[in-house]
């Protein structure tokens, strides 16, 4: 559910005011709770379009139509708490002890992170900057908190002049997995697999490539349906509510390491270094 506002905050965010989809977006980032009760000819009323833009957009947003939307509209506003469980901490204790929530949650993040040394790979993570160093089209793929992990990454990869592919938009990534090729590399990125399960047009073209395929997850039995040469695992599956602060240390580490191998020479380096 939490990727439907996900998607409507891209489209807000990256689109001008002028745009058909910002306008639906806009309308239903404000009238959310109105959804779940409205047909599409009200829908598009409302935003001054034809139930067929309505019902592109939702396709844009990773739905198969309005119905499918307005279903999922239903689901969340049915559930009292929304965001229960999102991290390992009660709500009740969070109400009654924020102070302690805040101890518990810390101890979980320092757990999980003092346990990646166990899973990273180094000569796996090696093997994958190699490929983003050699390879001239490189794109990341993800979803939510991932693809803002990939966009960090990217921006540090730029900064060592290599240049990647990180688009937050799910119709961008489309097009870009269009356009591989079996020279490219893909490197798909999701913390618990989500990515898996509301992708699989963006799957099935990065399999149609031939390209490299990379994953970086905090899900060891997950299965893409697409081959995978290079497998990097962050954690433990049944830890992976607090798996995203793995991945986002597995990408400043790759980041430096990155940095170490193919940009200064080490001598050079140990004189930046404070």
């Amino acid at each position: 559910m939490k990727n439907l506002f996900y998607r409507l905050i891209i489209f807000l965010d990256t689109a001008q005011e002028n745009d058909t989809n910002y306008n639906i977006a806009w309308f239903m980032a404000n009238n959310f709770y109105r959804i779940a009760n409205m047909r599409i000819s009200e829908l598009a009323a409302e935003c001054f379009v034809s139930p067929a833009t309505i019902s592109r957009f939702c396709r844009a947003l990773g739905y198969e139509n309005f119905a499918h939307l307005k279903q999922e509209c239903y689901t969340f506003h049915s559930h009292d708490k929304k965001f229960n469980n999102l991290i390992n901490i009660s709500l009740e204790t969070m109400k009654d002890s924020p102070l302690q929530a805040t101890q518990q949650y810390i101890q979980q993040v320092i757990q999980y992170i003092s346990d990646l040394p166990k899973f990273l790979d180094w000569n796996e993570v090696d093997a994958i900057l190699k490929l983003i160093h050699d390879s001239e089209s490189v794109a990341f793929f993800g979803t939510q908190f991932s693809q803002s992990a990939a966009l960090h990454l990217q921006t540090d990869l730029l900064m060592l002049e290599k240049f990647t592919m990180a688009y937050m938009d799910s119709s961008r990534q489309l097009e870009c997995a269009k356009q591989l090729n079996q020279n490219s590399v893909a490197i798909i990125m999701t913390v618990n697999g989500y990515f898996a399960n509301s992708n699989a047009k963006i799957l099935q073209y990065i399999k149609k490539s031939g390209c490299q395929v990379v994953l970086m997850t905090c899900h060891p039995q997950l299965d893409l349906k697409i081959p995978v040469h290079h497998k990097l695992v962050l954690g433990q599956s049944k830890n992976r509510k607090t798996g995203k602060h793995s991945l986002l240390t597995a990408v400043e580490l790759m980041s430096l390491r990155y940095y170490c191998l193919y940009y200064p020479s080490l001598q050079e380096l140990k004189g930046h270094l404070l």
